[in-house]
C-alpha cells in the first residue's frame, strides 16, 4: 500500500489548566511514538507517515486517550496528504532541513 501523511493537532479541554492539558497531549505523542511509524513533532501539531488506515486508527486512539485522561472535550484538527504512489515526509520537507 502507499504511504500517506497525517498532521494532527489535539486540543483537549481538561480541568486544571495548561499543565494538565500538555500532560494529556504528551500521552497522545507517547502513543504515536509507540506505533513505530515515522513522525515529527512540531510546534502546532505532529506529522505522521504511514498507511492511511493506520493513520485513521491513530486519530481514533488519540481521542480515546484524551477522554481516558479526563478531558471533557477534545478538538482535533487533522490534515491528510495521500496519493496512489505514496508520499513521504522527506519528499515534502527534506530540502528545507539543515544538513
Amino acid at each position: 500500500m502507499a504511504l500517506a501523511n497525517m498532521d494532527i493537532q489535539i486540543l483537549p479541554t481538561i480541568e486544571g489548566g495548561e499543565k494538565e492539558k500538555y500532560t494529556v497531549i504528551d500521552r497522545v505523542i507517547e502513543h504515536i511514538i509507540g506505533t513505530g511509524l515515522k513522525y515529527e513533532v512540531g510546534g502546532l501539531g505532529t506529522t505522521i507517515e504511514g498507511e492511511f488506515k493506520d493513520l485513521l486508527g491513530i486519530l481514533e486512539k488519540a481521542q480515546e486517550i484524551c477522554f481516558n485522561e479526563g478531558a471533557e472535550r477534545v478538538t482535533t484538527i487533522a490534515k491528510f496528504d495521500h496519493k496512489k504512489e505514496g508520499i513521504t515526509i522527506d519528499e515534502k520537507v527534506g530540502k528545507y532541513r539543515k544538513k
